[in-house]
């Protein structure tokens, strides 16, 4: 690996109308004019590179690299080699000298995803650099000074990792300067349709064919959906929607009943978009013991929203 000039980050689009990811985006704007180290947080699929990208294009570094890796696609045995680099010959196959990954983002920032996936005994090393800044490349004894930003992300709870051992905890703490967590889809139903108004037009630029019009019941199963691959389980759909040509009905049918919960009886084959709704309300009217509030919270909907909906249903 050898130091590349790279083009200046741009900050990218956050879509997002709740004030959850309101107060997220303004926490990662805040936050960017410092070096500290931030760690988000967020399950798969809700866009922790893309906060991080974003915070980098907000800082200073902005016109210097921001170098993603995926912590768990790196092997134990070639980490130091990886993150802190070799010169040519300290071991078999190291044929010329390497940066690693934390010298090529010198002067830019170096995200780590899935930062618990790194391994018990290698956390003590990656420690070192983050508290001296200076890396130790395999095979010489001279240590080198850095100028990284470190931002860690994980979809895991790293405090809990902690208890249980599997974490290291001045790591944590040393990680866990400002704290970012991303809510997941289903915790901000309110975002699924500006979203779907952003892939669309995306896609269909992409697909170069006209906008597909979601009708308000397809829209409304959408927003009620729980979205378990979060945004971009999302964005998948809604490229789907454009490479297939399906109707919008079919594809959502499609869509609840790959995604019924192996608990819970899955979606029965031939139903209509208009008998699939009523399914699911029936099914969430029966495993709440027929109370309208917690039934509205396992839709994803409003009370009143499900009020309504019974009685188009003839439920009530």
């Amino acid at each position: 690996m050898s130091e590349t000039t790279m083009p200046e980050v741009k900050a990218p689009l956050i879509v997002g109308v709740s004030s959850a990811m309101k107060k997220v985006v303004k926490l990662v704007d805040t936050v960017a004019a410092s070096d500290c180290c931030v760690l988000i947080e967020g399950e798969s699929g809700t866009g922790k590179e893309l906060m991080a990208k974003r915070l980098c294009a907000k800082s200073r570094r902005h016109d210097r690299p921001f170098i993603p890796v995926n912590c768990a696609g790196i092997s134990e045995s070639l980490f130091e080699s990886q993150f802190f680099g070799h010169v040519r010959g300290s071991f078999t196959g190291a044929e010329q000298n390497m940066l690693g990954l934390v010298r090529t983002a010198n002067s830019g920032t170096l995200f780590l995803d899935e930062i618990g996936e790194v391994p018990l005994n290698l956390q003590p090393k990656l420690l070192r650099v983050l508290q001296e800044q200076e890396v130790m490349p395999v095979g010489n004894p001279m240590p080198i000074k850095v100028d990284t930003r470190f931002v860690a992300g994980t979809s895991r709870n790293l405090r809990q990792m902690v208890v249980e051992g599997d974490f290291r905890q001045d790591l944590f703490y040393r990680l866990n300067i400002v704290r970012v967590s991303i809510p997941p889809l289903r915790e901000r139903p309110e975002d699924v349709s500006p979203l779907l108004d952003h892939f669309s037009r995306v896609h269909s630029e992409r697909y170069e064919t006209s906008r597909i019009h979601l009708s308000s019941n397809v829209c409304a199963l959408l927003v009620s959906y729980p979205w378990p691959g979060n945004v971009r389980e999302l964005a998948a759909w809604v490229e789907r929607l454009y490479a297939t040509g399906l109707e919008p009905e079919i594809l959502v049918e499609m869509l609840l009943i790959e995604g019924a919960p192996e608990d819970k009886p899955p979606v029965p084959e031939g139903m209509s978009l208009k008998q699939v709704e009523r399914w699911a309300i029936v099914q969430a009217m029966e495993h709440s013991d027929f109370n309208q509030r917690k039934a509205a919270r396992m839709l994803q909907v409003h009370r009143a929203t499900l009020a309504r909906k019974l009685k188009a249903h003839d439920l009530t």
